[in-house]
């Protein structure tokens, strides 16, 4: 890594050249080299994670199906929802399965991104207005055919949340820190739940809360192909599955199991990363090929971080050949 190159773009962030970025951790070949903290945050600040919550829950529903908690993939959702059953009012409903939504493809009619989450209009804002989370977006009616269509729906992840707490018998935050958090040293997290005890699986006001090393702890062990100090923590198979980009959304990126693809090309060589997101400029960026991690958390605002230049500036740093800046 070019010392200087980080040492000056943390300097830039201090001076609020790039706006809105509360942590930054690096991690180059299995080391940290790098964290810094903004805004009165520091390296304990947990910080609201918003939709890096679906990637995670992706890794517990790769969990649950390797332990044989979950028959697999097909299995439709409502399986694992019997109290719901008589809120089904189209059979199409019944024909939704984990895939679809790992792949958010339910078919649902729902709109959270057309206009900003506290507007009336938006499928998400009813969602925490309603009683029962779970019951609202079941409801829903199908502007698809379960399958057919890419829709962005946060509602539709938060039903992980139930069928996890069916399948395992315990909630996503008790089934997390058993399978995951407990392996990987994570013990400073905290998980916002809905009205009715359920962890937000899909983000919603914040969901999962860490610090940055936890997530760069995150990424490091999906690096190293599920595996951290030893232990097979999430199976291999599932996080090449789960990353690997399965059909374009817009003109960049590519979307896996709650997981998010695509590539940047720099000085001629094309870089290929995965990546969980988050709202207001969340992120953790894993880069294959240079053995990096690039962790970012932020400001809660619809108005998202200045990211990407300190994005392309830490890979600038990882990339240097022989004294050159590229």
């Amino acid at each position: 890594m070019d010392t200087e190159i980080i040492e000056r773009l943390t300097g830039r962030i201090h001076s609020n050249e790039y706006k809105h970025i509360y942590a930054m951790a690096v991690v180059k070949n299995g080391a940290l080299v790098h964290e810094a903290y903004f805004n009165d945050r520091d390296r304990n600040s947990r910080i609201k994670t918003h939709s890096i919550t679906k990637s995670v829950t992706s890794l517990l529903i790769g969990i649950a199906i390797d332990q044989g908690h979950m028959a697999g993939l097909d299995e439709p959702v409502m399986t694992y929802l019997p109290d719901y059953e008589k809120y089904i009012d189209d059979p199409r409903k019944n024909t939704i399965t984990i895939e679809h939504i790992l792949t958010l493809r339910t078919g649902w009619k729902w709109d959270e991104q057309s206009v900003i989450y506290d507007d009336p209009e938006n499928s998400h804002y009813w969602m925490e207005e309603s009683d029962d989370w779970l019951r609202y977006v079941i409801e829903k009616p199908l502007a698809d055919e379960p399958g057919a269509r890419f829709v962005y729906n946060t509602g539709a992840v938060h039903l992980l949340s139930g069928v996890i707490k069916n399948a395992t018998g315990m909630y996503a935050n008790e089934y997390a820190e058993k399978v995951l958090f407990e392996p990987l040293g994570i013990t400073e997290y905290r998980w916002i739940t809905d009205n009715k005890g359920y962890p937000c699986t899909g983000g919603s006001n914040g969901g999962l809360c860490l610090n940055a090393r936890d997530l760069a702890k995150i990424g490091a062990m999906m690096m190293n192909g599920g595996e951290w100090n030893g232990k097979q923590v999430v199976p291999k198979a599932w996080l090449h599955e789960s990353t690997r980009g399965r059909f374009q959304v817009g003109n960049i990126q590519k979307f896996g199991y709650l997981w998010w693809s695509g590539s940047f090309k720099i000085k001629g060589t094309r870089f290929d990363h995965y990546q969980a997101s988050g709202y207001g400029g969340q992120m953790v960026h894993m880069v294959p090929d240079l053995d990096l991690i690039i962790v970012f958390q932020s400001w809660s605002r619809d108005e998202g971080s200045d990211i990407l230049a300190p994005l392309l500036m830490t890979y600038n740093a990882a990339i240097m050949s022989g004294g050159e800046r590229q």
